[in-house]
């Protein structure tokens, strides 16, 4: 998923009929047609304006996946659901709609972040007998394939993935003396190169990193998140459930923050606190060459291509290069994982069920797979497709260089807290920006504070 300039970010009554699916049908991952007196009507809920690049887009992918679906299954009708508004505004449409069985839609696509949440809830139907013999699935990196399991059962499927690197203006780093091509190996050295930016290069953003909390949720799974994952001690879960609200790789996270601000390193608030896609707005400083370095997700760079045009810009496939986001101390690359997915309503019949997964398999072939990944900013789940020229052609070298990154990525929690725990750390991170003098044990102590009122003191632990 990417934010992108007209939202927030990225981010109805179903028929009835009666028609028998057999426990074969199941095991074969769900692929049945309708007998020829049988009709079925389904619903399919997505953003109509945050998961894809643009509003047309979207409806252009969408309305082609529907068409070829009706082709193949012609006793199914599919309701198209767009959900207009920012990412908020889905998620808000979606959880009232999953309220009342009467409109729930038989399919939705929504964030990967919100899985547990619907799951805890009894929203979601358990996909696992259909994805037995899937072939699509089977394609599918474990950690892409564990995205959406919950006690064993897996509630929701990857349609598209959002990973992250560091994206570096060529020019500005050897005006900076900096040999290129450029790979930190700790964050040390990303800190040291964007000391030498600011040297060289006065009026020059020297790092962007995401702080804050205008750019909700996801915000933080392409910037701060990412510095966790490679710090000393990841997690945010413990396997007990509970969520982490102190560690010595919180501390190190917030520290590298509160370097980058104290130096004067990091963007403005007024575009990291801007309520207009912050995640994009690197995509516009490096056209301008206003940016050094930026710790962004992938689908910056589908942002340069003219079909996009979030700038077009012709030459940044040459004037701009891409590195792994070290560990703290070196040893190895790290990322968050976070995507759209979809799931089918546990208020859906046995049959409105069938015909909802037949369009899942219908939207994971490879063209409309790739098709989304391109037009919506994402790594195509199916690993074998990160080298399909379709896709690599596209924004290239960017979509293939986020690809090879892509299994040094972890995933997100799968918890219904997580949006808590998220939020405490998104505050911390934008005070460590607005008040660069504030320490990271103090943002440390804030975020503790704020996620243990919230959740209870039973729920949050410490890691030493």
């Amino acid at each position: 998923m990417k934010a992108i300039w007209k939202g927030v970010l990225p981010r109805v009554i179903a028929g009835t009929a009666i028609i028998a699916m057999s426990t074969a049908t199941l095991a074969t991952g769900g692929v049945t047609q309708a007998g020829a007196a049988s009709k079925v009507t389904i619903s399919v809920a997505y953003a109509a304006n945050t998961t894809f690049d643009t509003t047309p887009l979207g409806l252009t992918w969408w309305t082609a996946v529907k068409t070829e679906y009706e082709q193949k299954y012609p006793n199914v009708t599919v309701n198209l659901v767009a959900v207009q508004g920012g990412e908020p505004d889905f998620l808000t449409k979606l959880a009232l709609d999953y309220h009342s069985t009467s409109t729930a839609p038989t399919l939705a696509q929504f964030p990967s972040t919100e899985i547990a949440l619907y799951q805890s809830t009894g929203y979601l139907k358990s996909l696992s007998p259909f994805l037995k013999n899937s072939s699509w699935f089977a394609q599918f990196p474990k950690v892409i394939q564990n995205e959406g399991l919950i006690g064993g059962k897996i509630y929701a499927v990857s349609s598209g993935e959002n990973n992250v690197g560091l994206y570096y203006d060529k020019a500005i780093m050897l005006k900076a003396g900096i040999k290129l091509p450029w790979q930190p190996k700790t964050w040390n050295d990303i800190i040291a190169a964007a000391e030498k930016i600011k040297a060289a290069e006065p009026k020059i953003i020297p790092l962007w990193t995401d702080a804050g909390t205008s750019a909700g949720p996801n915000g933080a799974g392409y910037g701060i998140l990412n510095l966790l994952a490679g710090s000393s001690t990841p997690t945010i879960q413990t396997s007990s459930g509970k969520m982490v609200v102190d560690s010595p790789g919180l501390l190190q996270t917030l520290n590298f923050y509160h370097e980058v601000f104290s130096k004067g390193l990091g963007a403005p608030t007024s575009q990291l606190f801007s309520p207009n896609n912050a995640p994009n707005i690197p995509s516009a400083d490096f056209f301008k060459g206003t940016l050094g370095i930026a710790v962004g997700a992938n689908f910056l760079g589908g942002n340069w291509t003219k079909q996009v045009s979030f700038p077009y810009w012709s030459k940044a496939s040459t004037a701009m290069g891409v590195a792994g986001l070290p560990k703290v101390n070196g040893g190895g690359y790290a990322s968050t994982l976070s995507g759209w997915d979809f799931g089918i309503s546990s208020a859906a019949s046995s049959a409105q069920a069938t015909a909802a997964f037949n369009f899942m398999n219908v939207a994971q072939e490879q063209k409309n797979l790739i098709e989304a990944g391109n037009w919506a900013g994402w790594v195509p789940p199916v690993q074998s497709d990160w080298t399909v020229p379709l896709y690599t052609n596209f924004a290239a070298p960017f979509n293939e260089e986020f690809g090879k990154l892509l299994p040094s990525s972890s995933e997100l929690p799968t918890s219904a807290n997580y949006s808590v725990w998220v939020q405490g750390i998104e505050e911390a991170s934008g005070t460590l920006a607005q008040t660069p003098s504030t320490t990271g044990a103090q943002a440390l102590a804030t975020m503790k504070g704020f996620v243990t009122n919230q959740l209870g003191a039973s729920a949050v632990t410490t890691l030493k």
